[in-house]
């Protein structure tokens, strides 16, 4: 039985696991810190899933695998952590980012529903509809309930044979003989993946010259009362038009709405940055003015940092060296196809990293 040692618990790395135990594999996998481990980029409530993607169609061409993917693991976890609720893109401007993710759906035949203003003024009377062009609304997408997820693929894992180190840092790699050095001392396995997330860099030259931690922000908002009917059946959203980068998730699962900013986003330290602070909340729902209706009457709730690791241009990143895989399948945009990664790195061991590099980009 051949045998897969790896670094790091994030939906990567566990989704990794499964994919390699289910083709008969033994998996040992270690993590940093405790398992579940909430300082990973993976780990909130939930995540979004949207097939809109501007200037990546390889990426958008492949939300409907990563959709079965899901499947197949919600079967295996025996939890259909999904809330489908639809997802919603903003044109204010030709050649805007909601624009091109249109050329990008036609390209790869996704079903999309187009809206004119009023139609968006008449479905969704929360969102302010002065200045738009028109919106892009998907049937599928929503909400992958990320904490549900990653608690049960460690039950599934735990239950199927792997071996789970928690508190188990990387300290180094030796790469061309798949050994990594931690504080249980010498771990080696047949193949090596190394899926550490923002612990990369300082494991990897390549990553520390190519790739830096990123910090991102969320505000969890209650929603008032006017609106409280309206966003019952709302959409997520993954673009508010112009270049303010507004993102989210509705109220779903009890939980209360979700505020992404991307231009909130910034380089930071993982080690001293993560409490979010009243300038952070301030700025996220500032930059829904405009937006949403009576923003001012959103009452926030919580403020979350967490961090992940940003690639160039954004793009999932698979390295292979010797008997080790070196993975970076994030820059904000990797939960979603989690399941559908696991899958592609496995395959990577059979097949060298050149061609799933090529399903990417």
């Amino acid at each position: 039985m051949p045998t897969a040692l790896i670094v790091g618990a994030g939906i990567n790395g566990l989704s990794t696991a499964r994919a390699l135990l289910l083709r008969g594999w033994s998996v040992t996998l270690i993590e940093a810190g405790p398992l579940p481990n909430p300082e990973a980029a993976s780990w909130d409530h939930h995540r979004l899933i949207r097939g809109h993607y501007a200037g990546k169609p390889k990426l958008a061409a492949r939300i409907g695998e990563a959709y079965a993917a899901w499947d197949a693991l919600f079967a295996d976890i025996g939890s259909h952590s999904y809330t489908q609720r639809g997802v919603l893109s903003l044109s204010r401007a030709p050649g805007d980012w909601t624009d091109r993710s249109r050329i990008a759906f036609d390209e790869t035949a996704q079903d999309y529903i187009t809206l004119s203003p009023p139609e968006i003024a008449q479905r969704y009377p929360m969102l302010e509809t002065d200045g738009l062009r028109f919106g892009l609304l998907t049937q599928t997408g929503g909400a992958l309930l990320s904490d549900k997820i990653v608690e049960g693929l460690l039950a599934w894992l735990e239950a199927n044979g792997a071996t789970l180190h928690a508190h188990c840092p990387a300290r180094s790699i030796d790469a061309e003989r798949a050994i990594v050095e931690t504080p249980l001392g010498q771990l080696q396995a047949d193949r090596l993946i190394v899926a550490a997330g923002v612990g990369l860099p300082a494991l990897s030259d390549h990553f520390a010259q190519r790739c830096h931690p990123r910090r991102s922000t969320v505000v969890y908002a209650e929603v008032p009362s006017q609106w409280q009917a309206a966003w019952t059946d709302g959409p997520a959203w993954v673009d508010m038009g112009g270049d303010t980068d507004l993102w989210g998730i509705p109220p779903v699962a009890g939980l209360p709405l979700k505020l992404g900013y991307g231009l909130h986003t910034r380089p930071g330290d993982p080690a001293t940055e993560r409490t979010a602070t009243a300038e952070d909340t301030a700025q996220i729902m500032g930059a829904y003015r405009g937006a949403f209706r009576d923003i001012d009457a959103y009452r926030p709730v919580r403020t979350v940092a967490n961090f992940y690791l940003m690639a160039p241009n954004e793009d999932f990143q698979l390295i292979e060296e010797c008997r080790t895989l070196w993975l970076s399948a994030d820059s904000g945009h990797g939960f979603k196809f989690g399941a559908l990664t696991g899958q592609d790195v496995a395959d990577a061991l059979e097949q060298g990293a050149e061609p799933i590099l090529s399903r990417w980009r």
